[in-house]
């Protein structure tokens, strides 16, 4: 699940600020793993990794497989920047917001009188009509989780802002935002105390008195298992934007969520597609939940090379690749790397359109067309080369995905295994492999791309099972 509280060390690809080309990428020189994932993206074969943004930095076109797919829907993000406050302050987590006047429609006209009715929080509520569970767009779900709730951000490529991944509070801005791509202010000094972000989340535990409003107060509510109190309140039009708040409350823990979506039929939309994939992680996963993004449990890893596979070194590194598999060398950061290439197709990754091409004022042509070519994936692993020395690698302890394992003369190794859906069902495994060789030997980085069948994991098992660093 791509959270808040377990960010892995992955996030290269949802760089704010780069630019279109990937040639020009120029990661950090800091040795930590997210800069030696860059360094691999731009240093293996083309695939691209699109951030839907304003006509100034419109996309993000990286070279590389296996890397983006992964880090991009991580919320480990630079804080971006925004406009300072113009309207009144949201609510803040030390008070319950009180609405003024809310309307339960765009338009500021009242909705149909509802069907249904709820008992919320000690009183009773309309439920806000017209909600379905679970709506996305693209592969499947990929949300976030503040405190003990999942949330998911409108598809196009929204930025988060402010320090997301503490202090119990969330921003999110759409891409049209005046702010969203600016770099002055400096993004790291801004916060969302700073700016009107479209989605602001604070999880809040002064709560016990929050109340219910009348029924008949335009005030509706939603049914999410295990809140014992949810009042959405919808406020009167704002220049192009309506303001909602949203409190959900679950025994001693509370949430207040500032919502800025258009006056407009779309953005009522969002607002219902919003609220209707929120759910509480100690209820458990919903029916309609189908993550894009899974971290399955490694099983038992059997050691050797199996009769039928190839068997080949790299900086002192042994492994096995599946037969029939093929090598080209790549540049490498340190020293030459090697990419191993399978005939088993993992994913297809569509060109991009020519409405967003359109976007790219600083990209040329020629990048233009390449990024506007399907790409096709196949099985991989390619090996990264690193540099003999002290361990560079430390384990992200709260990554689901991060996994330890036992290699043969390695004193470290480590695993962060992704499996990649697309509508609900498995597409292909991704993992970023770790390694450092005892004492003062070498620090590699490997990219491993396997089917995301019964065969891909039997294989992927088995790969892991080859490597062997012994001198």
């Amino acid at each position: 699940m791509n959270v808040h509280d377990i960010h892995s060390k992955q996030d290269a690809a949802m760089m704010a600020g780069l630019r279109a080309a990937g040639s020009t990428i120029e990661p950090p020189t800091s040795l930590d793993p997210t800069t030696m994932a860059v360094r691999a993206v731009r240093n293996v074969r083309r695939r691209r990794m699109v951030v839907a943004a304003t006509a100034s930095v419109a996309a993000l076109a990286l070279t590389g497989a296996g890397i983006g797919a992964v880090g991009a829907i991580y919320a480990d993000q630079q804080p971006l920047p925004g406009t300072v406050k113009t309207t009144a302050e949201s609510t803040r987590a030390s008070e319950p917001p009180a609405s003024a006047s809310p309307s339960p429609s765009p338009s500021g006209e009242p909705d149909a009188a509802p069907t249904e009715y709820l008992e919320t929080g000690g009183g009773t509520l309309p439920v806000l009509p017209a909600v379905e569970r679970g709506v996305v767009e693209g592969d499947g779900h990929h949300p976030y989780i503040l405190g003990g709730l999942w949330y998911e951000v409108p598809p196009g490529g929204w930025y988060a802002v402010g320090d997301v991944n503490a202090g119990g509070v969330a921003g999110f801005l759409e891409p049209e935002h005046p702010m969203a791509t600016s770099f002055d202010p400096d993004p790291l000094d801004m916060s969302i105390d700073d700016l009107d972000a479209t989605l602001e989340l604070r999880n809040v535990t002064d709560v016990a008195d929050w109340t219910v409003p009348a029924k008949d107060s335009g005030a509706t509510t939603l049914d999410i298992e295990g809140a014992d109190l949810v009042v959405i309140e919808q406020h009167r039009r704002d220049g192009k934007v309506r303001p909602a708040t949203i409190r959900i409350r679950s025994g001693a823990e509370g949430w207040i969520i500032e919502t800025r979506f258009s006056a407009d039929a779309a953005g009522d939309t969002m607002l219902r597609n919003f609220v209707g994939n929120l759910w509480l992680k100690d209820a458990g996963e919903p029916d309609w939940y189908k993550p894009q993004f899974e971290h399955p449990t490694l099983a038992k890893i059997e050691r050797g090379i199996p009769a039928g596979w190839q068997k080949t070194e790299h900086n002192d590194l042994t492994f096995g690749v599946p037969e029939g598999w093929t090598s080209e060398p790549t540049e490498g950061q340190f020293s030459p790397g090697v990419e191993w290439t399978g005939t088993t197709v993992t994913h297809v990754e569509p060109g991009i359109d020519a409405a967003t091409l359109e976007l790219w004022t600083d990209a040329t042509e020629e990048e233009k067309a390449r990024a506007a070519e399907e790409m096709t994936s196949f099985e991989r692993v390619y090996v990264q080369g690193g540099k003999p020395g002290g361990n560079w690698w430390s384990q992200t302890m709260s990554a689901p995905e991060s996994q330890l394992i036992d290699v043969p003369g390695a004193d470290y190794a480590e695993v962060q295994l992704t499996l990649n859906n697309v509508d609900g069902e498995p597409d292909y495994y991704s993992a970023s492999i770790y390694l450092h060789q005892e004492g003062q030997g070498e620090n590699l980085f490997l990219v491993v791309d396997f089917d995301g069948g019964k065969q891909g994991w039997q294989d992927l098992h088995t790969f892991l099972g080859t490597l062997d660093f012994r001198r």
